[in-house]
């Protein structure tokens, strides 16, 4: 009687730990595919109404084949032509969140470094879809066309535009990597003075052609130079931005360059400013000129 006591509690124990291990695999699965699920949704839950707040971030928009999801931009959007159409629901001076809110969209791509954080926190409690953009570098770019496409499900062009920079980047790469070197500056401003750092985009842009930034060594993305620092440092080329496109140029003062071998050489070239001045897929355009002007003094 006691052994078959104990072979009935055994099995009743067995049968209680089968139930058990059933009740987990069984959770198990159902958390499997409760994952699945979630993933499937958020790989087809694209956005379809984008709202942008600078306009390098349009041209993102665009360049990934998503510019039919504009709904509102920021100011000075006007490349590609059709985005000059949209309305303006952003500026220097921050967000309109009013006009904003007015386009309902359910996506609105901010500047990781750029977009005030009060301005996301805003967004963000009014139940509004924020994505950080950042474009630091030249290989940031892809990355950036390659994220919109994923948010807008333009996959396939994003990726054809993120290849097109990435084959761009290595020509120029290949072409000028072991090319002779140029001290070169460039002027974001001339009243007040003001330049880029080593850790400036522009920076990269110009290290791309073989002209050195002569202020490379400064730890800042902009700054204002001393004349005289800039007069120790003497470039052999000065860079600028300008609106090569506007008939009426403005007659530039050169006198806080004088003394210098780039101005008594007159090599002072402008570069497009919506190229140079924008993170986005033009940034190579602004390369090619600069690598012109570059070649021009070897």
């Amino acid at each position: 009687m006691k052994s078959d006591w104990r072979c009935m509690k055994n099995i009743v124990n067995l049968r209680s730990w089968m139930v058990r291990l059933n009740q987990r695999f069984i959770f198990l699965c159902a958390s499997v595919l409760a994952l699945n699920a979630a993933a499937d949704v958020n790989r087809i839950a694209t956005v379809n109404r984008i709202a942008t707040v600078a306009p390098s971030l349009t041209e993102l928009v665009y360049a990934a084949g998503a510019g039919d999801k504009l709904v509102a931009v920021s100011a000075f959007s006007n490349h590609p032509p059709q985005a000059k159409q949209l309305p303006i629901v952003a500026d220097f001076s921050g967000i309109n969140v009013e006009s904003l809110l007015n386009r309902q969209p359910d996506l609105v791509l901010v500047w990781t470094n750029g977009t005030r954080a009060a301005d996301i926190a805003r967004l963000t409690k009014l139940g509004i879809r924020v994505e950080a953009i950042g474009v630091n570098q030249l290989t940031d770019v892809p990355k950036a066309l390659r994220r919109i496409g994923e948010l807008a499900g333009t996959t396939l062009m994003a990726e054809a535009a993120a290849l097109q920079f990435e084959a761009r980047l290595k020509v120029l790469n290949n072409r000028y990597r072991d090319s002779k070197k140029i001290s070169a500056f460039f002027e974001i401003s001339r009243t007040p003075l003001m330049t880029v750092g080593g850790t400036h985009f522009i920076t990269e842009v110009m290290a791309l052609c073989g002209a050195t930034n002569v202020f490379a060594n400064i730890d800042q993305l902009t700054f204002t130079p001393s004349r005289e620092s800039l007069l120790v440092k003497n470039p052999r080329l000065i860079l600028h931005g300008a609106n090569l496109s506007n008939e009426k140029k403005l007659q530039r003062d050169s006198a806080i360059y004088a003394g210098l071998s780039a101005a008594n050489r007159e090599d002072i070239f402008a570069i497009e400013a919506d190229h140079i001045l924008r993170p986005g897929p033009r940034l190579l355009d602004a390369a090619d000129a600069i690598c012109k002007a570059v070649d021009g003094l070897r």
